[in-house]
């Protein structure tokens, strides 16, 4: 299959992110059939996807006719089977329940046609696992968007271990003609690319909040002043103290121990104080903004501290084999971050020694092996890796 061939794409599931992919993808031309459970939850999606689209005509950025050319070419179905009988491509966003997408790819995969592409966006599970339940696993592969889908560029293409290489060469062009810049995964990883290059300072984050000795506001406050939107601990309320917890959790089952939830993270889970959705998390949130002390910085866990930490993730997913370049990396956390730039690009003009030592200070403080400066930190070859 080429990319021209590509003219119908079945979205199943029509929460944040399934409506966000069946709206960027009607925008690029494409007939898109959304897929859910119950009429209720279509709706709402279709909803969504309206009022995005009235958003851009009131804006200037679309006029008013291409947006009901664009509505008409998207449609709903409560039926797995049917809505994929006759598309070319499958992209699959139901809640990360490993047996749930199992069951929606034995589905899909018995009743779509044989060279149709399947893929997850999945932004944590095994490709390679999902793709037991497929037929043809070869065609079966991870697409994982970032959210809001409609402003967010990047689209990580995840390799399986049966994927073929063709199959992600062709998802990658689609995601170019659907708007996004595509990074493609190499190996089947925890976190793949941008996720597993932040999970370290999420380590970093509950360690800091068990210690009780910094708080939060004076980290956060520090990195508000380097220009960043929001700092590390603001972040982990907006996205959901539950969804930090599980992330973390699911690391230190695949990754490493020291990735192991901290008590106040397990403490704020049990209250069910999950930070800007309930009101309360690590902060409190009136009107969707988090009540922030910003009076006084930290002098002790800075910017560098966080920076140190991410290259040497960087490193380590290099030297895995998970990215194909440092270029690939450092774009992956522009665009799937928002980073002003990426780990390789950041620390080019750093001392490696600075970085060592920050790294030392930090795993000597915490106890934690991932902070531990990779060999190529120490000896300053990270600047010239993948050259």
């Amino acid at each position: 299959m080429k990319l021209e061939d590509i003219k119908k794409i079945a979205v199943i599931g029509s929460g944040a992110m399934g409506h966000g992919i069946a709206q960027v993808c009607i925008m690029a031309g494409y007939t898109v059939v959304m897929v859910d459970v119950k009429q209720e939850f279509l709706d709402n999606g279709m909803k969504k996807v309206k009022e995005s689209m009235d958003f851009l005509v009131g804006k200037g950025k679309l006029s008013a006719e291409d947006k009901d050319r664009m509505m008409g070419q998207l449609s709903t179905s409560l039926d797995n089977k049917a809505a994929v009988a006759d598309v070319q491509v499958v992209i699959e966003a139901v809640p990360e329940i490993m047996d749930l997408k199992k069951k929606v790819f034995a589905d899909v995969s018995s009743a779509a046609p044989a060279e149709a592409l399947l893929a997850s966006n999945t932004s944590t599970m095994s490709i390679t696992e999902i793709a037991t339940a497929v037929t043809k696993p070869e065609r079966f592969l991870g697409m994982h968007f970032f959210n809001p889908v409609n402003r967010m560029k990047l689209v990580e293409v995840i390799f399986g271990e049966k994927t073929s290489a063709e199959n992600v060469d062709l998802l990658c062009e689609l995601s170019k003609k659907i708007g996004k810049i595509p990074v493609k995964v190499l190996k089947d990883s925890p976190g793949f690319i941008v996720n597993r290059i932040g999970a370290p300072n999420q380590a970093l984050i509950s360690a800091i909040l068990d210690e009780g000795a910094i708080k939060p506001d004076e980290i956060d406050a520090i990195m508000k002043q380097m220009g960043m939107p929001m700092g590390p601990f603001e972040l982990a309320d907006y996205v959901g103290i539950d969804v930090f917890y599980h992330t973390l959790k699911y690391y230190s089952e695949t990754l490493s121990k020291d990735f192991t939830p901290g008590k106040t993270l397990q403490a704020l889970l049990d209250k069910g104080d999950l930070g800007m959705k309930t009101g309360k998390g690590i902060y409190e949130w009136e009107g969707g903004k988090a009540k922030i002390d910003t009076s006084k910085t930290s002098t002790e866990i800075t910017p560098m501290e966080f920076l140190a930490i991410q290259v040497n993730e960087a490193v380590r997913v290099y030297k895995e084999g998970i990215a194909e370049s440092v270029e690939d990396i450092d774009q992956g956390m522009v665009h799937g971050m928002r980073a002003f730039a990426g780990p390789f690009t950041l620390a080019a003009g750093t001392d490696p020694k600075q970085l060592t030592d920050t790294l030392n200070k930090l795993h000597a403080k915490y106890g934690l092996d991932i902070f531990k400066p990779e060999p190529e930190i120490q000896d300053g070859s990270f600047k010239t890796m993948g050259k």
